[in-house]
């Protein structure tokens, strides 16, 4: 019985994938990550204040809610 071939035993082909990830997602995952380090690391009440103005200094919301994460990551916070 003849599968093709050369008759050698050689007959597979090799395939080669290649896998990339695609660049959009890539830049959305940079500008989500970028934005949550600056609003667990460094906000002082800049993100809310474009809603809530001089109050969200003041309140500094989001520096009391991520806190405690802030010194277990090893963020200076005062």
């Amino acid at each position: 019985m003849h599968h093709g071939g050369n008759g050698d035993g050689n007959d597979r082909q090799i395939t080669k994938v290649e896998f990339r990830y695609p660049l959009l997602a890539v830049a959305v995952l940079a500008a989500i990550f970028a934005f949550a380090s600056f609003a667990l690391g460094y906000d002082q009440g800049q993100l809310l204040s474009i809603v809530s103005g001089e109050q969200a200094y003041e309140e500094n919301f989001l520096h009391e809610l991520f806190h405690d994460t802030r010194h277990a990551l090893g963020f200076p916070c005062h």
